[in-house]
């Protein structure tokens, strides 16, 4: 959202494909001007998490301490961006039941919230979007918490001063499924990406993390990684 549209759109479309057509399934990346929604000049990202009732649960956003952050296209209708407590943004739309789950490559496999208030963020979301909360599902540097939707993971929420400086604005990343990590992490940097974190193993599976030529951190996972949230998606304590 924000920042340089022409120029995200080109680089996303070389990088991950992402001019295809977006009405398939799956999770895919919408540009949009950022219009009467607060972000950053060089744009960010705002995860729309689907719901049964996005106006119900627009109430509970609200009631919860969220302030409303304008509007932002999606599917062809104006739907509600929301400014959490922690001061990221958010939006809701109802479930697409046409749109079946992919695995894809080229799709978001995930998003993560980098905050300094991952605690409160994380009770925050888990009530907002009517989620279980899993706290540090898999050893990981850091705290890491797991929301999960039916046993579905619907996105992690990391403890930003364990890994970033204070002055870091909280901000979300959304991970692109990929086969080939390191070759991608190579390929990206020479359309200009900047790596943030190299490829690198863990208990959620191999990721990089790289900064497009706008400023905007995004993601990489490959498969594996999918199995593994659905498997950790399905721990109860």
């Amino acid at each position: 959202m924000g920042g340089d549209t022409p120029g995200g759109r080109a680089f996303y479309a070389l990088a991950m494909d992402h001019g295809r057509d977006s009405d398939g399934p799956g999770q895919r990346i919408s540009f949009v001007s950022a219009g009467d929604v607060p972000v950053p000049p060089q744009g960010c990202w705002v995860p729309c998490f689907g719901t049964d009732d996005h106006v119900a649960a627009g109430r509970r956003a609200l009631d919860l301490g969220a302030r409303p952050a304008g509007t932002v296209p999606v599917d062809g209708r104006d739907q509600p961006v929301y400014s959490a407590p922690d001061g990221t943004l958010f939006g809701l739309t109802d479930v697409p039941g046409s749109r079946p789950h992919s695995q894809r490559l080229g799709d978001v496999a995930f998003v993560d919230l980098y905050t300094p208030l991952a605690e409160e963020a994380a009770a925050y979301y888990a009530e907002t979007l009517s989620c279980h909360l899993i706290d540090e599902p898999a050893p990981s540097p850091g705290n890491y918490r797991l929301l999960v939707s039916a046993d579905r993971p619907v996105a992690g929420v990391v403890d930003m001063l364990d890994v970033l400086p204070s002055a870091v604005p909280p901000h979300w990343i959304p991970f692109l499924r990929v086969l080939d990590l390191e070759a991608e992490v190579a390929r990206l940097s020479d359309l200009g990406a900047r790596v943030r974190v190299p490829a690198t193993d863990s208990a959620m599976g191999p990721f990089a993390v790289l900064v497009d030529p706008f400023g905007v951190a995004f993601g990489l996972q490959t498969p594996v990684s999918d199995d593994l949230l659905r498997k950790y998606a399905t721990i109860r304590r």
